[in-house]
């Protein structure tokens, strides 16, 4: 007796598992290379735009990408400030564009009108993006565009603006060769530490955690020993929420709208 129902719990507890890891795949399926950015890589892509907009642009060329890692939060802003490379670039570009200085504060207050994030990226732009997820899945092994290897593509791109803009006017050499190895060492750091740390069979919730948090938030995560912690109480704060959805109605609800989309057929009245 005992036996039977401890069987039925152990099966309905495989049902329940099994029902919100398909809940998982299907509402969180991701079909581009932005679904793939940690939030601060997608904040600086998203600046991008409002760079573009400050100075008129139709399109957002490789050098608009740029300017969002001298302002926005993220490992790369930090590293660049002790690196003293970010009030170098800030001179350069206020003595290039002639303009006022730019400020967080200034970006943050930018008019709603000028937040479109419609306007398109150019050629060169989305072949960046797509170098950047091949370098993080082949090169660092990670399925996570942080913001570590997005600009780490950009400086590797030596035959686009941005690379050019990079390696002769903003870095020496030396600098150039150093800030790589610093940026390469933080990426190994994060990785290796999920990989050693965090149980194979939750890699794939630390790497959702990954693109939730700011890279700042997970790095707290990881110097104070929380990582494991912090990923099971996502997990389980995901499940939780999973096992509430009704899966069927959501494919249902997807399905006619696919069907109004994309059907053509005419009908006799």
């Amino acid at each position: 007796m005992i036996n039977t129902i401890l069987k039925n719990q152990i099966k309905s507890e495989r049902r329940r598992r099994n029902q919100s890891y398909q809940s998982l795949d299907y509402m969180l399926s991701r079909i581009t290379y932005f679904d793939f950015f940690s939030a601060d890589a997608f904040n600086i892509a998203k600046y991008s735009k409002y760079f573009g907009q400050l100075f008129a642009k139709k399109t957002i060329t490789s050098e608009f990408l740029l300017f969002p890692f001298f302002y926005c939060d993220s490992n790369v802003y930090e590293l660049l400030d002790e690196c003293e490379i970010k009030d170098k670039f800030l001179d350069l570009l206020n003595d290039r564009l002639n303009t006022q200085k730019l400020s967080k504060k200034v970006l943050n207050e930018l008019p709603n009108s000028l937040k479109n994030e419609n306007l398109p990226y150019a050629t060169e732009v989305n072949l960046i993006f797509e170098k950047a997820a091949e370098n993080a899945l082949v090169r660092f092994k990670t399925p996570v565009i942080t913001s570590e290897i997005l600009f780490l593509t950009l400086m590797e791109s030596l035959d686009t603006k941005v690379g050019k803009l990079i390696q002769t006017q903003i870095l020496t050499s030396t600098e150039w060769h150093l800030l790589r190895y610093r940026l390469i060492k933080s990426l190994h750091k994060n990785e290796s530490i999920i990989r050693s740390d965090v149980s194979k069979n939750q890699h794939y919730f630390a790497y959702l955690l990954k693109t939730e948090l700011s890279e700042l938030e997970f790095n707290k995560l990881v110097d104070t020993d929380s990582l494991v912690t912090g990923v099971q109480l996502f997990r389980n704060m995901l499940i939780t929420k999973l096992t509430k959805v009704n899966i069927f109605n959501l494919v249902f609800e997807e399905i006619k709208k696919s069907i109004r989309i994309t059907n053509k057929r005419k009908y006799s009245r």
